[in-house]
């Protein structure tokens, strides 16, 4: 089977940011990293915690191939670990403050399309005859997050064009508790970070589906076009990527988000907009 990439664009959440997500491909795997927004009370990294932890996923996926992705997963993050605590120059910084991010990959192994991941990234692929296959290694996820957001927005009455998490106490001390169970038994949630051990729990499938295919790998804030704003199917944000491209879906997100429902009444979420990545591809036989 031959991959071939059609499209592919970042988007920062912040107009005039930069976006802490990245992706990239080689022969046989193509994917997306969803760097985590930082909730610390600073960064080490010059470029940012999360912007440079995707970044150096990225390398290392891209030049690993063949090798099993467990397997890669663990060395980025053994290594991430290393670099991360070297810069700080300890090796006690608080759990929340530790880098963290998600990926999706597919890749083809031995003549079948299986998918890799874990966070909350998604796949979106369909083959020729229009059955679709959809999935994000964070699984039931997106209804707690919309609740929880949906909390914070009614305590704080609104976005009221902030933006800004970091303002609201309660908010950003519950976030933190979740993020210090990142990547623990007592969590739910793993990452790319700075624990090798995450790499046990990468969700692997088969997607059962044959070449030709095509398909979108994104963030979550891409993919919340479909996922949180119902501006579309996932069968419906494949067809407008294959046929008009990915800067009108990003053009629509953003609308959504800072004209339609720029205070979040409609559609609960942390902040006005998040970081958008996506890659669509093709596999032929």
């Amino acid at each position: 089977m031959k991959l071939e990439i059609v499209a592919d664009i970042t988007d920062p959440g912040k107009p005039g940011g930069a976006s802490d997500d990245r992706y990239g491909w080689s022969e046989n795997a193509v994917f997306v990293i969803d760097g985590a927004t930082g909730i610390g009370d600073r960064e080490v990294m010059a470029e940012g915690d999360a912007a440079w932890l995707a970044a150096h996923a990225a390398r290392m996926f891209a030049a690993a191939d063949g090798r099993p992705v467990a397997e890669t997963v663990a060395a980025i993050n053994a290594s991430a670990r290393d670099l991360y605590r070297a810069a700080a120059k300890t090796d006690d910084l608080p759990r929340h403050m530790w880098p963290a991010a998600a990926f999706q990959m597919l890749r083809i192994e031995a003549g079948r399309l299986i998918s890799y991941g874990l966070g909350d990234c998604r796949l979106f692929l369909q083959d020729g005859a229009g059955t679709l296959f959809a999935t994000t290694a964070l699984k039931g996820n997106r209804d707690k997050e919309i609740a929880a957001a949906r909390a914070h927005l009614q305590r704080i009455g609104g976005f009221r064009g902030a933006a800004d998490i970091a303002g609201d106490a309660e908010t950003m001390a519950m976030l933190r508790a979740g993020r210090a169970r990142h990547n623990t038994p007592d969590g739910q949630v793993f990452t790319l970070g700075l624990v090798p051990e995450a790499a046990n729990h990468i969700v692997r499938e088969d997607c059962g589906l044959k070449a030709p295919v095509r398909g979108l790998l994104c963030s979550d804030g891409f993919a919340a076009l479909c996922d949180n704003y119902d501006a579309c199917s996932p069968a419906g944000l494949i067809d407008s990527a294959f046929r008009d491209g990915l800067r009108p879906l990003v053009e629509e997100l953003r609308r959504i988000e800072r004209i339609d429902d720029p205070e979040g009444e409609k559609f609960p979420r942390y902040k006005v907009s998040d970081d958008a990545a996506a890659v669509a591809f093709r596999i032929s036989p």
